[in-house]
Protein backbone atom coordinates (compact mmCIF):
# COMPACT_ATOMS: atom_id res chain seq x y z
CA UNK A 1 0.00 0.00 0.00
CA UNK A 2 1.56 3.28 -1.10
CA UNK A 3 2.12 6.10 1.40
CA UNK A 4 -0.48 8.90 0.81
CA UNK A 5 2.33 11.49 0.79
CA UNK A 6 4.06 9.75 -2.11
CA UNK A 7 0.75 9.49 -3.99
CA UNK A 8 0.61 13.29 -4.00
CA UNK A 9 4.25 13.77 -4.95
CA UNK A 10 4.57 11.12 -7.67
CA UNK A 11 2.10 10.73 -10.53
CA UNK A 12 2.98 7.06 -11.07
CA UNK A 13 1.33 4.56 -8.68
CA UNK A 14 4.24 2.17 -9.24
CA UNK A 15 6.84 4.74 -8.18
CA UNK A 16 4.72 5.66 -5.14
CA UNK A 17 4.64 2.01 -4.07
CA UNK A 18 8.40 1.61 -4.62
CA UNK A 19 9.18 4.74 -2.55
CA UNK A 20 6.97 3.43 0.24
CA UNK A 21 8.86 0.15 0.24
CA UNK A 22 12.17 2.01 0.24
CA UNK A 23 11.15 3.82 3.43
CA UNK A 24 12.10 0.61 5.19
CA UNK A 25 15.20 0.10 3.10
CA UNK A 26 17.93 -0.01 5.74
CA UNK A 27 17.23 -3.64 6.57
CA UNK A 28 16.34 -4.46 2.96
CA UNK A 29 19.62 -3.08 1.62
CA UNK A 30 21.61 -5.07 4.14
CA UNK A 31 19.66 -8.21 3.22
CA UNK A 32 20.29 -7.66 -0.49
CA UNK A 33 24.00 -7.06 0.16
CA UNK A 34 24.16 -10.32 2.10
CA UNK A 35 22.49 -12.25 -0.73
CA UNK A 36 24.88 -10.70 -3.23
CA UNK A 37 27.88 -11.64 -1.11
CA UNK A 38 26.61 -15.20 -0.71
CA UNK A 39 26.20 -15.52 -4.48
CA UNK A 40 29.82 -14.52 -5.17
CA UNK A 41 32.59 -17.11 -5.47
CA UNK A 42 34.28 -17.91 -2.19
CA UNK A 43 37.62 -16.66 -3.48
CA UNK A 44 36.23 -13.20 -4.19
CA UNK A 45 34.09 -12.92 -1.09
CA UNK A 46 34.88 -10.10 1.36
CA UNK A 47 33.92 -10.67 5.00
CA UNK A 48 30.65 -8.85 5.64
CA UNK A 49 30.77 -6.11 8.27
CA UNK A 50 28.03 -3.81 9.46
CA UNK A 51 28.61 -0.13 8.67
CA UNK A 52 26.42 1.50 11.34
CA UNK A 53 27.60 -0.07 14.60
CA UNK A 54 27.03 2.72 17.11
CA UNK A 55 25.26 1.39 20.25
CA UNK A 56 22.48 4.02 20.08
CA UNK A 57 20.31 4.94 17.11
CA UNK A 58 19.68 8.33 15.58
CA UNK A 59 16.21 8.37 17.10
CA UNK A 60 17.62 7.71 20.57
CA UNK A 61 20.12 10.51 20.10
CA UNK A 62 17.32 12.86 18.98
CA UNK A 63 15.15 12.02 22.00
CA UNK A 64 18.11 12.57 24.31
CA UNK A 65 18.77 16.01 22.81
CA UNK A 66 15.13 17.12 22.86
CA UNK A 67 14.71 16.11 26.50
CA UNK A 68 18.09 17.45 27.63
CA UNK A 69 19.46 20.92 28.30
CA UNK A 70 17.78 23.58 26.14
CA UNK A 71 21.07 24.75 24.65
CA UNK A 72 21.76 21.32 23.17
CA UNK A 73 18.71 21.48 20.92
CA UNK A 74 19.61 25.02 19.82
CA UNK A 75 23.17 23.93 19.01
CA UNK A 76 22.13 20.84 17.06
CA UNK A 77 18.89 21.93 15.36
CA UNK A 78 19.13 25.75 15.55
CA UNK A 79 15.91 26.11 17.54
CA UNK A 80 14.47 25.24 20.94
CA UNK A 81 12.83 21.88 21.63
CA UNK A 82 9.43 23.56 21.88
CA UNK A 83 9.84 25.19 18.47
CA UNK A 84 11.12 21.91 17.02
CA UNK A 85 7.94 20.12 18.16
CA UNK A 86 5.78 22.97 16.84
CA UNK A 87 7.42 22.74 13.40
CA UNK A 88 7.04 18.95 13.37
CA UNK A 89 3.34 19.27 14.26
CA UNK A 90 2.81 21.88 11.52
CA UNK A 91 4.29 19.50 8.93
CA UNK A 92 2.52 16.38 10.18
CA UNK A 93 -0.92 18.00 10.55
CA UNK A 94 -0.79 19.14 6.92
CA UNK A 95 0.29 15.68 5.77
CA UNK A 96 3.63 17.01 4.48
CA UNK A 97 5.70 14.41 6.34
CA UNK A 98 4.77 11.22 8.19
CA UNK A 99 6.47 8.56 10.27
CA UNK A 100 7.57 5.32 8.62
CA UNK A 101 8.26 1.93 10.17
CA UNK A 102 11.94 2.68 10.70
CA UNK A 103 11.96 6.47 11.06
CA UNK A 104 9.73 8.85 12.97
CA UNK A 105 8.71 12.29 11.71
CA UNK A 106 10.85 13.79 14.50
CA UNK A 107 13.99 12.10 13.19
CA UNK A 108 13.22 13.10 9.60
CA UNK A 109 12.94 16.74 10.66
CA UNK A 110 16.06 16.40 12.81
CA UNK A 111 18.06 15.15 9.82
CA UNK A 112 17.02 18.14 7.74
CA UNK A 113 17.60 20.76 10.43
CA UNK A 114 20.99 19.31 11.35
CA UNK A 115 21.98 19.31 7.68
CA UNK A 116 21.01 22.93 6.93
CA UNK A 117 22.09 24.20 10.34
CA UNK A 118 25.63 22.85 10.09
CA UNK A 119 26.07 22.51 6.33
CA UNK A 120 27.36 18.93 6.60
CA UNK A 121 27.57 16.30 3.87
CA UNK A 122 25.23 13.35 3.42
CA UNK A 123 27.80 10.90 4.81
CA UNK A 124 28.05 12.92 8.05
CA UNK A 125 24.27 12.82 8.42
CA UNK A 126 24.32 9.08 7.70
CA UNK A 127 26.86 8.51 10.48
CA UNK A 128 25.14 10.88 12.92
CA UNK A 129 21.69 9.33 12.49
CA UNK A 130 22.82 5.76 11.70
CA UNK A 131 20.99 5.30 8.40
CA UNK A 132 22.10 4.62 4.86
CA UNK A 133 23.01 7.54 2.63
CA UNK A 134 20.03 6.84 0.37
CA UNK A 135 17.61 6.95 3.32
CA UNK A 136 19.12 10.22 4.53
CA UNK A 137 18.90 11.80 1.08
CA UNK A 138 15.30 10.73 0.53
CA UNK A 139 13.99 12.00 3.85
CA UNK A 140 16.02 15.20 3.58
CA UNK A 141 14.30 15.96 0.28
CA UNK A 142 10.87 14.98 1.62
CA UNK A 143 11.19 17.41 4.54
CA UNK A 144 12.57 20.09 2.21
CA UNK A 145 9.51 19.89 -0.04
CA UNK A 146 7.22 19.91 2.99
CA UNK A 147 8.76 23.05 4.50
CA UNK A 148 8.69 24.92 1.19
CA UNK A 149 4.94 24.25 1.01
CA UNK A 150 4.58 26.29 4.24
CA UNK A 151 5.78 29.40 2.40
CA UNK A 152 2.40 31.12 2.05
CA UNK A 153 1.72 30.66 5.77
CA UNK A 154 4.95 32.23 6.99
CA UNK A 155 6.21 34.64 4.32
CA UNK A 156 3.47 37.20 3.68
CA UNK A 157 3.35 40.72 2.32
CA UNK A 158 2.02 43.42 4.69
CA UNK A 159 -1.52 44.73 4.31
CA UNK A 160 -2.38 48.18 3.03
CA UNK A 161 -3.51 49.30 6.50
CA UNK A 162 -0.27 48.31 8.25
CA UNK A 163 0.31 50.49 11.32
CA UNK A 164 3.40 52.59 11.87
CA UNK A 165 6.09 50.37 13.33
CA UNK A 166 6.98 51.12 17.00
CA UNK A 167 10.63 51.69 16.09
CA UNK A 168 9.55 54.65 13.96
CA UNK A 169 6.55 55.72 16.03
CA UNK A 170 8.47 55.87 19.32
CA UNK A 171 11.64 57.53 18.03
CA UNK A 172 11.39 61.20 16.96
CA UNK A 173 14.49 60.77 14.76
CA UNK A 174 12.51 58.49 12.46
CA UNK A 175 9.03 60.09 12.46
CA UNK A 176 9.27 61.37 8.86
CA UNK A 177 9.67 57.73 7.71
CA UNK A 178 6.24 56.83 9.13
CA UNK A 179 5.09 55.14 5.91
CA UNK A 180 8.12 52.86 5.64
CA UNK A 181 7.16 49.20 6.08
CA UNK A 182 10.58 47.59 5.75
CA UNK A 183 13.79 47.37 3.75
CA UNK A 184 14.89 45.55 0.60
CA UNK A 185 18.26 44.22 -0.45
CA UNK A 186 19.92 41.30 -2.18
CA UNK A 187 22.39 38.78 -0.83
CA UNK A 188 24.61 36.21 -2.50
CA UNK A 189 24.51 32.51 -1.63
CA UNK A 190 27.30 30.23 -2.98
CA UNK A 191 26.01 27.61 -5.42
CA UNK A 192 27.33 24.71 -7.47
CA UNK A 193 26.54 24.81 -11.20
CA UNK A 194 27.87 23.00 -14.25
CA UNK A 195 31.14 24.37 -15.58
CA UNK A 196 29.53 25.32 -18.90
CA UNK A 197 26.93 27.46 -17.07
CA UNK A 198 29.18 29.16 -14.52
CA UNK A 199 29.77 32.48 -16.31
CA UNK A 200 26.40 34.18 -15.53
CA UNK A 201 26.49 32.85 -11.96
CA UNK A 202 29.88 34.38 -11.13
CA UNK A 203 29.38 37.43 -8.92
CA UNK A 204 31.72 40.39 -8.62
CA UNK A 205 33.61 38.65 -5.77
CA UNK A 206 34.61 35.83 -8.11
CA UNK A 207 32.56 32.86 -6.85
CA UNK A 208 29.44 31.29 -8.34
CA UNK A 209 26.33 32.38 -6.48
CA UNK A 210 22.63 33.02 -6.69
CA UNK A 211 21.43 36.57 -6.06
CA UNK A 212 18.50 36.46 -3.66
CA UNK A 213 16.27 39.49 -3.10
CA UNK A 214 14.32 39.84 0.13
CA UNK A 215 11.97 42.39 1.69
CA UNK A 216 12.35 42.52 5.47
CA UNK A 217 10.14 44.09 8.13
CA UNK A 218 11.49 46.09 11.08
CA UNK A 219 10.66 43.01 13.20
CA UNK A 220 13.35 40.98 11.37
CA UNK A 221 10.74 38.96 9.45
CA UNK A 222 10.98 38.19 5.75
CA UNK A 223 8.00 39.64 3.89
CA UNK A 224 8.96 38.55 0.38
CA UNK A 225 11.75 36.36 -1.02
CA UNK A 226 12.93 35.87 -4.60
CA UNK A 227 15.52 33.12 -5.19
CA UNK A 228 17.21 31.59 -8.21
CA UNK A 229 18.76 34.61 -9.96
CA UNK A 230 22.30 34.35 -11.32
CA UNK A 231 25.04 35.95 -9.26
CA UNK A 232 25.80 38.47 -12.01
CA UNK A 233 22.21 39.81 -12.03
CA UNK A 234 21.91 43.39 -10.72
CA UNK A 235 19.71 44.01 -7.68
CA UNK A 236 17.50 46.44 -9.61
CA UNK A 237 16.87 43.86 -12.32
CA UNK A 238 15.70 41.31 -9.76
CA UNK A 239 13.42 43.86 -8.08
CA UNK A 240 11.92 44.90 -11.41
CA UNK A 241 11.11 41.26 -12.23
CA UNK A 242 9.61 40.73 -8.77
CA UNK A 243 7.27 43.70 -9.26
CA UNK A 244 6.27 42.92 -12.82
CA UNK A 245 6.07 39.12 -12.75
CA UNK A 246 6.91 37.82 -9.29
CA UNK A 247 3.82 39.00 -7.41
CA UNK A 248 5.61 41.60 -5.27
CA UNK A 249 3.15 44.41 -4.44
CA UNK A 250 3.76 47.53 -2.37
CA UNK A 251 0.63 48.82 -0.57
CA UNK A 252 -0.64 52.22 -1.68
CA UNK A 253 1.01 55.04 0.23
CA UNK A 254 3.74 52.78 1.68
CA UNK A 255 7.36 52.30 0.66
CA UNK A 256 10.49 50.24 1.35
CA UNK A 257 13.98 51.54 2.08
CA UNK A 258 16.64 50.47 -0.44
CA UNK A 259 20.33 51.17 -0.97
CA UNK A 260 21.97 53.11 -3.80
CA UNK A 261 21.95 50.06 -6.06
CA UNK A 262 18.25 50.71 -6.69
CA UNK A 263 16.41 53.55 -8.39
CA UNK A 264 14.73 56.06 -6.06
CA UNK A 265 10.94 55.99 -6.49
CA UNK A 266 7.92 56.69 -4.33
CA UNK A 267 7.73 52.99 -3.38
CA UNK A 268 11.45 52.34 -3.04
CA UNK A 269 13.24 55.10 -1.18
CA UNK A 270 17.01 55.26 -1.77
CA UNK A 271 19.76 57.39 -0.18
CA UNK A 272 21.34 60.41 -1.83
CA UNK A 273 24.37 59.63 -3.94
CA UNK A 274 27.57 61.55 -3.26
CA UNK A 275 26.94 61.86 0.48
CA UNK A 276 28.05 59.76 3.43
CA UNK A 277 25.94 56.69 3.96
CA UNK A 278 27.74 53.91 5.84
CA UNK A 279 26.88 53.85 9.54
CA UNK A 280 30.51 53.76 10.63
CA UNK A 281 31.04 57.13 8.93
CA UNK A 282 28.72 58.73 11.48
CA UNK A 283 30.76 57.87 14.59
CA UNK A 284 29.10 59.65 17.53
CA UNK A 285 32.41 59.89 19.40
CA UNK A 286 33.98 62.17 16.80
CA UNK A 287 33.12 65.31 14.87
CA UNK A 288 31.75 63.04 12.18
CA UNK A 289 28.39 63.12 13.98
CA UNK A 290 27.98 66.76 12.93
CA UNK A 291 25.79 66.74 9.83
CA UNK A 292 27.15 68.64 6.88
CA UNK A 293 23.81 69.33 5.20
CA UNK A 294 20.20 68.03 5.07
CA UNK A 295 21.12 65.21 2.68
CA UNK A 296 23.82 64.02 5.07
CA UNK A 297 21.29 63.83 7.91
CA UNK A 298 18.76 62.02 5.71
CA UNK A 299 21.33 59.41 4.67
CA UNK A 300 22.23 58.67 8.30
CA UNK A 301 18.63 58.16 9.41
CA UNK A 302 17.94 56.12 6.27
CA UNK A 303 20.95 53.87 6.93
CA UNK A 304 19.96 53.35 10.58
CA UNK A 305 16.54 52.07 9.52
CA UNK A 306 17.60 50.15 6.41
CA UNK A 307 20.29 48.31 8.37
CA UNK A 308 17.56 45.92 9.54
CA UNK A 309 17.86 43.99 6.27
CA UNK A 310 21.61 43.49 6.82
CA UNK A 311 20.95 42.31 10.38
CA UNK A 312 18.32 39.85 9.18
CA UNK A 313 20.57 38.39 6.49
CA UNK A 314 23.33 38.10 9.08
CA UNK A 315 21.03 36.20 11.46
CA UNK A 316 19.88 33.89 8.65
CA UNK A 317 23.43 32.96 7.62
CA UNK A 318 24.59 32.59 11.20
CA UNK A 319 21.82 30.12 11.93
CA UNK A 320 21.99 28.11 8.70
CA UNK A 321 25.62 27.36 7.81
CA UNK A 322 24.53 25.66 4.59
CA UNK A 323 23.95 29.15 3.12
CA UNK A 324 27.65 29.96 3.50
CA UNK A 325 28.97 27.06 1.43
CA UNK A 326 28.23 25.67 -2.02
CA UNK A 327 26.44 22.32 -1.74
CA UNK A 328 26.53 19.51 -4.34
CA UNK A 329 22.77 19.47 -4.94
CA UNK A 330 21.05 20.27 -8.21
CA UNK A 331 20.59 24.01 -8.70
CA UNK A 332 16.82 23.73 -8.20
CA UNK A 333 17.31 21.97 -4.87
CA UNK A 334 19.88 24.58 -3.79
CA UNK A 335 17.25 27.27 -4.40
CA UNK A 336 14.64 25.31 -2.46
CA UNK A 337 17.03 24.88 0.48
CA UNK A 338 17.55 28.64 0.63
CA UNK A 339 13.78 29.23 0.54
CA UNK A 340 13.27 26.66 3.32
CA UNK A 341 15.79 28.53 5.48
CA UNK A 342 13.82 31.77 5.03
CA UNK A 343 10.61 29.99 6.04
CA UNK A 344 12.17 28.40 9.13
CA UNK A 345 13.62 31.79 10.09
CA UNK A 346 10.13 33.30 10.13
CA UNK A 347 8.73 30.24 11.92
CA UNK A 348 11.29 30.65 14.70
CA UNK A 349 10.63 34.38 14.86
CA UNK A 350 6.92 33.71 15.35
CA UNK A 351 7.23 30.86 17.89
CA UNK A 352 10.49 31.65 19.70
CA UNK A 353 10.69 35.35 20.53
CA UNK A 354 13.50 34.89 23.08
CA UNK A 355 15.93 33.38 20.58
CA UNK A 356 19.52 34.36 21.35
CA UNK A 357 20.53 34.83 17.73
CA UNK A 358 17.84 37.47 17.20
CA UNK A 359 19.12 39.45 20.18
CA UNK A 360 22.69 39.48 18.85
CA UNK A 361 23.81 42.56 16.99
CA UNK A 362 23.87 41.99 13.26
CA UNK A 363 26.48 43.26 10.79
CA UNK A 364 26.77 46.97 10.19
CA UNK A 365 25.66 48.44 6.93
CA UNK A 366 29.18 48.79 5.57
CA UNK A 367 29.14 45.05 4.84
CA UNK A 368 26.18 45.39 2.48
CA UNK A 369 26.60 43.81 -0.93
CA UNK A 370 25.75 46.26 -3.67
CA UNK A 371 25.50 44.83 -7.15
CA UNK A 372 23.61 47.77 -8.59
CA UNK A 373 24.80 50.83 -10.41
CA UNK A 374 23.78 53.97 -12.25
CA UNK A 375 22.82 51.91 -15.28
CA UNK A 376 20.01 50.38 -13.27
CA UNK A 377 18.16 53.69 -13.31
CA UNK A 378 17.01 53.04 -16.86
CA UNK A 379 13.36 51.96 -16.98
CA UNK A 380 12.44 52.61 -13.34
CA UNK A 381 9.45 50.90 -11.78
CA UNK A 382 7.62 54.08 -10.76
CA UNK A 383 7.81 57.73 -11.69
CA UNK A 384 11.18 58.83 -10.31
CA UNK A 385 9.97 62.40 -9.84
CA UNK A 386 7.45 61.26 -7.23
CA UNK A 387 10.31 59.53 -5.45
CA UNK A 388 12.41 62.70 -5.53
CA UNK A 389 9.55 64.73 -4.08
CA UNK A 390 8.98 62.21 -1.29
CA UNK A 391 12.66 62.09 -0.42
CA UNK A 392 12.96 65.87 -0.42
CA UNK A 393 9.91 66.18 1.86
CA UNK A 394 11.37 63.71 4.38
CA UNK A 395 14.75 65.44 4.23
CA UNK A 396 13.19 68.84 5.01
CA UNK A 397 11.25 67.41 7.96
CA UNK A 398 14.38 65.85 9.43
CA UNK A 399 16.45 69.01 9.00
CA UNK A 400 13.81 71.40 10.34
CA UNK A 401 13.10 69.28 13.40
Amino acid sequence: MANPLYKRIFSSATISTIMTILDDDDESIEAMMLLELESEPVANRVPRQRCRTRPFTGHQMLCDILSGHHERCCHHFRMSATTFIALRDALVERGLISSTRNMTADEQLGIFLYGVGHGVANRILAETFQHSGETISRHFNNVLRGIVRLKDDYIMLPSSNAAVHPRIRDNPNFHPFKNAIGAIDGTHIPVVVERSKQAPFRCRKGFTSQNMMAAVSFDLNFLFVCTGWEGSAADMRVLRWACERGGFVVPEGKYYLVDSGYANTEKFLAPYRGERYHINQFDASTRACIYRNPRDLYNHRHAQLRNVVERTFGILKKRFKILNVATPFSYKVQCLIAMACFIIHNFIRRHQTNDNIFSDEGPDEQYAENEGGVGDLVGVIEDSQNGEDLRANITNQLWNN
